[in-house]
């Protein structure tokens, strides 16, 4: 008796083959042959790769900046507030408004402080000769020689005599004497007439003076004092006087310093000075 294996009977049936899915889909029981199928399954989504540089999206279309452009304001975080520097310039312009103003007082101060004059001068000539008393009341006591007369034997002699300040030694308001001597005692051989020369050279002079301007003294053989029109802040007195044929020409000034302002003196002072003046060189 022939034994015949199950491959080998004819109504045998094949056997059931296994189906390959792939790997990605899942395994159930096939319902005809009984054998084990695997289903596809959802696929499955790819993974995200990053971007790789200059891949991507192509660049929007129009102009685009060259190359090292930097974006307009209104891109990335804003720039921190500023700090405010309104107190560091005021500060600076109260310095500056202080300095100047300190400047200029002080220069001020240092003008009202500074004692007006030169060096003690030279020795004064006899037509020129005041006292040591009178020089100490006008202020004055440095001498200048303007004008020294001449040597010729015949003609009218010229001098100009100043007296001026030594700085240290009168004070601080400037003041300044000052006087022509006309000597017309050589003019000529005639006596008479080198009178009558120093009487029209006195007259010349006070032609014009009239008013309360000019007042006569009694000094010398004639004589007159005169106040001119001056600035506010000086202070000015001229005096003529004539004895015999020499006739003086003499003028006193100076004004008051202040620390804001200067102002002239008393008139009264400047005419006693001239008037003494006048009193010595007619003595």
């Amino acid at each position: 008796m022939v034994i015949l294996s199950r491959e080998d009977h004819p109504l045998s049936m094949p056997a059931a083959s296994t189906i390959e899915w792939p790997a990605h889909c899942f395994a159930r029981t096939d319902r005809t042959t009984g054998g084990t199928v695997n289903a596809p399954q959802h696929p499955q989504q790819p993974r995200h790769r990053p971007q790789q540089p200059g891949y991507g999206q192509p660049p929007a279309a129009g102009p685009h900046p060259p190359p090292g452009h930097r974006q307009p304001g209104g891109y990335g975080p804003p720039p921190p507030p500023r700090k405010k520097r309104t107190g560091l310039v005021i500060g600076i312009v109260v310095g500056v408004v202080v300095l100047v103003v300190a400047g200029v007082v002080g220069s001020m101060y240092l003008e009202y402080v500074d004692e007006p004059g030169g060096g003690p001068g030279a020795e004064p000539i006899a037509q020129c000769e005041l006292s040591a008393e009178l020089r100490s009341q006008a202020h004055v006591s440095s001498f200048r020689l303007v004008q020294a007369p001449t040597d010729a034997k015949k003609g009218m002699k010229q001098t100009h005599c100043a007296w001026e300040q030594t700085k240290g030694k009168d004070g601080r308001d400037p003041r300044r004497l000052s006087f022509l001597v006309y000597d017309f005692t050589t003019f000529s051989d005639k006596p008479d007439r080198n009178l009558d020369q120093a009487r029209d050279n006195y007259a010349s002079f006070t032609s014009h003076a009239t008013g309360e301007q000019a007042k006569a003294l009694g000094v010398g053989d004639e004589s007159m004092i005169l106040v001119p029109s001056s600035p506010t802040d000086l202070t000015e007195v001229n005096l003529l006087v004539r004895k015999g044929a020499v006739v003086w020409n003499i003028r006193y000034q100076g004004h008051d310093k202040g620390f804001l302002a200067d102002s002239d003196f008393p008139v009264a002072d400047a005419e006693a000075v001239a008037l003494k003046v006048a009193e010595e060189v007619t003595g």
